[in-house]
This record gives C-alpha cells, sequence and structure tokens, in this order.
C-alpha cells in the first residue's frame, strides 16, 4: 500500500504497509535500540519508498526542543589571506558525522569576535535557538563559559578552561605535546628551543608556555622570553620569527611550531636566512592535516586527525543534552608522534 497521490505519507502509511504497529513504526524511525535491526530495515525500507519524512515541527512542538546545535565559529576577516591550518568546515563536518543517525542537526554562528559571541550566545538562550552549543577558541576565564553556566544551558567546549568550574570539553593534551617534543629534543642534544606559539589568551596557548618553562627548569636550562612569540598562526609568523630569532648571539637549534601553517613558514625562513634543516636547526610541529608529510624536508610533528576531536564534540553535546555527569564528557587525545627524521644537528 501507499499514500494517495496527493497525500503526504504518514507514519500510518507505514504501519499499513508493514503491518506493524504504531508504537514499532515509530520507535523504529527514531533508531530507538528497543526495536530489532531488522525490524528497523523494514521501516526504512517503506519510509523510503513512500518518500515519508519526519514531521520536525510537529515533533518540536511537543517536546519543546529544537533539536538544533549550535556551533559558534570566529570567521575571518575580510582582509585575512593566509593559510591558518585546520577549516572550520573539516571540524562542523566531523560533529555532523557525530549527528547523522539523530534528528539533530549543526546549526552555524559565524562571529566576528569575542564580544559577539558573548552576545550571540546570549541570544541563543534567551530565544531558545537550539539544545546545545559547541564552541572553541576557549581562554582560561572565558566569558562564554560564565554565561551558559549560569543559564544552565548544554554546552561543550573545543578546549580547556580554569575558571567557572568543571564543563564538557575536548581538546588536544597539550601539556603531553610540548612535555613529550622537549624531552625528544633535549634528548638530542638541543638547548635553545624555540616555541612559536598561539595568541597569549588562549588556554591551549598558556598551557603550552608553562609546561614548556617547567621542562626546561627540570633540564636546568634557563628560560629566554626571546625564544617564544605568540600569534596568529600563520606562515608570515613562522618565517618572521625565525627571521628575529636567527639575529640572537646564541639562536634556536629547534623550533617547535604549534601548527603546520606557522611550520611551513617557518622553513621559508630557514631558506632566507640560509640554514639546512638537520645541520643548523630543526622544525618540529603540532596540527591536524598531516601535510607536513609533503614539505621538504618532510617534518617530524604530533598528528590528531580531526576528526577524532570533532566527532567526540558531537557526540558529547548530545550526551550533555541529555543530562550526561560532566566528568563522563571531558577528554584529552594525545596526538601521534610521527617521527620523519631524527632532529639531530649533523655536519
Amino acid at each position: 500500500m501507499s499514500s494517495k497521490a496527493g497525500e503526504r505519507p504518514t507514519i500510518k502509511t507505514i504501519c499499513a504497509m508493514t503491518g506493524l504497529s504504531t508504537a514499532t513504526v515509530s520507535k523504529a524511525l527514531r533508531k530507538s535500540p528497543e526495536v530489532r535491526p531488522e525490524t528497523r530495515a523494514i521501516v526504512e525500507a517503506a519510509a523510503e519508498k513512500v518518500g515519508y519524512s519526519t514531521n520536525l515541527h510537529g515533533v518540536q512542538l511537543r517536546t519543546g526542543k529544537t533539536y538544533q546545535v549550535a556551533v559558534l565559529v570566529t570567521a575571518p576577516n575580510a582582509d585575512t589571506t593566509e593559510w591558518e591550518g585546520v577549516e572550520y568546515a573539516q571540524l562542523l563536518a566531523g560533529i555532523s558525522h557525530a549527528m547523522e543517525d539523530t534528528r539533530y542537526r549543526v546549526a552555524l554562528y559565524a562571529v566576528r569576535d569575542y564580544a559577539e559571541a558573548q552576545d550571540t550566545l546570549s541570544q541563543i538562550i534567551r530565544n531558545r535557538q537550539a539544545d546545545g552549543v559547541i564552541l572553541s577558541g576557549t581562554r582560561p576565564d572565558d566569558a562564554r563559559v560564565r554565561i551558559l553556566k549560569e543559564a544552565a544551558f548544554p554546552f561543550v567546549t573545543y578546549g580547556t578552561t580554569a575558571a567557572h568550574g568543571p564543563h564538557p570539553f575536548v581538546d588536544a593534551d597539550n601539556e603531553g605535546i610540548i612535555r613529550t617534543a622537549l624531552e625528544r629534543l633535549i634528548a638530542r642534544g638541543h638547548r635553545r628551543i624555540a616555541l612559536l606559539n598561539p595568541p597569549a589568551h588562549l588556554s591551549y596557548g598558556q598551557t603550552r608556555l608553562a609546561t614548556y618553562q617547567q621542562v626546561l627548569a627540570s633540564h636546568g636550562l634557563p628560560f629566554d622570553p626571546r625564544l617564544v612569540a605568540n600569534d596568529r598562526l600563520t606562515p608570515g609568523f613562522g618565517r618572521a620569527q625565525v627571521m628575529i630569532m636567527q639575529t640572537l648571539t646564541e639562536a634556536p637549534t629547534a623550533y617547535i611550531c604549534a601548527n603546520e601553517a606557522a611550520a611551513l613558514g617557518a622553513l621559508a625562513g630557514f631558506s632566507e636566512c640560509g640554514l639546512v634543516h638537520g645541520r643548523d636547526a630543526v622544525i618540529n610541529a603540532t596540527d591536524d592535516l598531516n601535510v607536513s608529510a609533503y614539505f621538504t624536508p618532510p617534518l617530524t610533528t604530533f598528528y590528531l586527525p580531526i576528526a577524532r576531536p570533532a566527532e567526540l564534540l558531537g557526540r558529547y553535546i548530545l550526551r550533555a543534552i541529555a543530562g550526561e555527569p560532566v566528568g563522563d564528557l571531558q577528554t584529552l587525545l594525545m596526538p601521534d608522534l610521527i617521527e620523519r627524521s631524527d632532529d639531530r644537528l649533523r655536519p
């Protein structure tokens, strides 16, 4: 049986086709674990045959839910022309993939800056435009987190914070990355190691700097603030910092770059300064793309495929909306160390 011409197919249409009860068909369409996989397959095949789609508006009216997850991203300025690593489209793809078997969909909110992000969050909460929020670019004392916690609004951050109490998050293990990178380079004879870091107000940049100082101290090495630079992680930043640091009386023999865009620029800086990678100095990078495998020479990197944190963000926001405990929704991911060279200096 199929619906009459011009009529919108309903759950009753599928019931008539399959001989199943309304309750069973409804649960199958919701992908409930109470329905056996073979029964769900029968229902989904019938739904596809008649062109059935869920009346989401009706579901929203019954449940009071929007079935939207707001993802806040800071849109690049119109004059931004340099590559800065991972594109937000890749992050959004991973989040969306985690939700593809649910009713939830991603609603993108592009904001110009931190202040607009706070205003946008207040509007989302006030007008109930979403059931949960994912945001990135966290700060240790993040006003956006305070707004969401005060409203008891479900959220997950891509990054950690220090103020306003515990909350759901996903992040790279930035302490582990820097500790491993420094211990490895020090073991290979490096004593002057530069850190090319993101803007100083970001949580992960502060975590990396604190770990950098701790590891140097544990090896009796002095901290030289001239070997640390903070800014947008572009190739231009990496190139400029190498050219500046190579003018020091004791120039660095190793550079740890917070992403591959800065590492690419650092390689350009090596060329400008007449440096040979592996003879005069070396570069290590961290990022989510692994394009450093194609640099000349290929660079040692800490690789975390963007799909891993992105899908976790998607799963965690759904679990946060469902009311799961915060402690079950906190993960630090340690990237894989990919050694493409020994990184000892050789004549």
